[in-house]
């Protein structure tokens, strides 16, 4: 009796488009945090360059490294600071490929903070033996300023995401297709 009636139908209907359209809508939004990923990677990239020049700069002329008394003194700084660059772009690549998961954010901010440490330790006072040309310690921090705005979108996308997959009835869609809460950088 029930399924001959025509209002069961006119329900059924408006749930199974209902939630199609909220399907479709975390899909969209999951979509748009790896679409703004693609932009904030390519200022992060930046940084790769800028280590990369800097350190053909330092073997270029070794003078700016290298002292007379201790010749290898300032290459722990420049090994460090390639190191955390090749770990950045490892960390990159995984938050491309996972832009959502919680541990591909934590491999990247912690990468990115090894490599801005290394960085600081590199041009700091303290380190007299090694000389970076102030052309690249300027493009350094003009890097920094660059790349806060893509972060901040990366992060609005997060958040949209976020709340979209919190809000009822949507959460019952959520878990039910595994949509997991995504972590801001």
């Amino acid at each position: 009796m029930l399924l001959h009636s025509g209002w069961f139908w006119l329900l059924l209907s408006v749930l199974v488009f209902w939630a199609l359209g909220a399907y479709n809508r975390l899909v969209r939004l999951r979509a748009q945090v790896a679409q703004q990923f693609g932009p904030l990677e390519s200022v992060l990239m930046n940084y790769q360059e800028l280590v990369h020049q800097a350190v053909t700069a330092a073997a270029a002329a070794p003078q700016l490294w290298a002292t007379s008394y201790a010749p290898d003194l300032g290459a722990d700084q420049w090994t460090r600071l390639q190191v955390a660059a090749s770990l950045s772009t490892v960390a990159m690549a995984r938050m491309q490929s996972h832009p959502l998961e919680p541990d591909s954010v934590k491999a990247l901010q912690d990468a990115a903070s090894e490599l801005q440490d290394a960085w600081l330790a590199l041009i700091h006072p303290d380190v007299y033996y090694v000389s970076v040309p102030d052309a690249l310690k300027q493009r350094w921090l003009e890097l920094d300023l660059l790349v806060q705005p893509e972060v901040q979108r990366f992060n609005a996308a997060i958040t949209d995401y976020n709340q979209a997959i919190a809000q009822y009835p949507a959460a019952l869609l959520a878990k039910v297709f595994q949509f997991h809460p995504a972590t801001i950088l």
